[in-house]
C-alpha cells in the first residue's frame, strides 16, 4: 500500500487510502512546483471520489455532473490540462500549486 509523502492526519491518510489512484496522484503532484503565474489552462475539472462533478473546455464550454443532496463530497480534486493542481479535504489542502492561492493562504497565516 502506498503512503502519503507529506505527514498528514491518520484521518487523512485513511481516507486516501480508500481511493489508491488519487493517493498515487497526490503524492506524485506534491513533488510538482507550482504553475506558473501566467498559465491559462484549456481544461478545467472538478472531481471529487464519485468522479466529475463540472469542467470547462477553452474558457467557453462548460459542464457539470448532476448529483444527489446526499451524495457528500469526500474530497475535491482541480486538474488543469489533466495534472493535479489542488487536492483538499474539508479544510485540509494537500496539494496547491496554483500560486495565487499561495500568496493569499500565505496573506491569512
Amino acid at each position: 500500500m502506498e503512503k502519503l509523502k507529506v505527514d498528514f492526519s491518520q484521518d487523512i491518510f485513511s481516507l486516501l487510502s480508500n481511493y489508491p489512484e488519487w493517493l498515487e496522484m497526490v503524492n506524485q503532484a506534491i513533488d510538482k512546483p507550482p504553475l506558473n503565474i501566467g498559465y491559462i489552462p484549456r481544461v478545467v475539472e472538478v472531481f471529487d471520489q464519485n468522479g466529475l462533478l463540472a469542467g470547462r473546455l477553452n474558457s467557453c464550454f462548460s459542464y457539470e455532473m448532476t448529483r444527489n443532496t446526499a451524495q457528500k463530497s469526500e474530497f475535491i480534486a482541480w486538474l488543469l490540462d489533466g495534472e493535479l493542481v489542488v487536492f483538499y479535504i474539508a479544510s485540509e489542502v494537500i496539494v496547491n500549486r496554483l500560486q495565487i492561492l499561495a500568496n493569499a493562504f500565505g496573506e491569512l497565516l
